[in-house]
């Protein structure tokens, strides 16, 4: 096995990505982030977006606790995650019942079919993870896609240092 640097150009390819976080996934537990950060996120989509009830889509969703915390609220989440360790944890903890609704889907967000647009598209913590041709394609898919007229993008811009 060649060894390499996370600099690397293609080092960090979706395959490279799902590997790696599956792992993580395992080594992390249900839930590596700090604690509120779900609630936090949940604070910053109605400060920056408004108040009532949104349709919002979570791309690289994780173990599910921000959409819950979102659903929690009223919004109707689509969360999108590739591992199958984080989305198996959030398949057992979206079984709750909540406020709003969660629609939880084990995909590649590059190639998902999604129906509907979405007033909020968020993308905490994976955004700039792959090529610079796959952050195009993304927003390509955001702007064209899935972001209804209105809506709003939030992308947490993953950097390695």
């Amino acid at each position: 096995m060649k060894s390499g640097s996370f600099f690397e150009p293609g080092a960090c390819s979706k395959d490279w990505a799902r590997n790696f976080y599956t792992q993580a996934g395992i080594w992390w537990g249900e839930d590596p982030q700090a604690a509120g950060t779900h609630e936090e996120r949940a604070n910053i989509i109605e400060r920056l977006c408004g108040p009532g009830a949104r349709r919002v889509l979570e791309l690289g969703a994780g173990a599910g606790r921000t959409a819950a915390a979102l659903a929690d609220r009223g919004h109707s989440v689509v969360a999108v995650e590739l591992n199958p360790t984080d989305a198996g944890c959030a398949r057992e903890f979206l079984k709750t019942p909540r406020q709003g609704a969660v629609t939880f889907l084990e995909a590649d967000f590059y190639t998902v079919e999604l129906a509907g647009s979405f007033d909020v598209v968020t993308c905490w913590q994976v955004f700039g993870i792959g090529s610079d041709a796959d952050q195009r394609r993304l927003l390509r898919r955001i702007s064209q896609e899935w972001l209804a007229p209105g809506g709003s993008v939030l992308l947490d811009v993953y950097q390695w240092n």
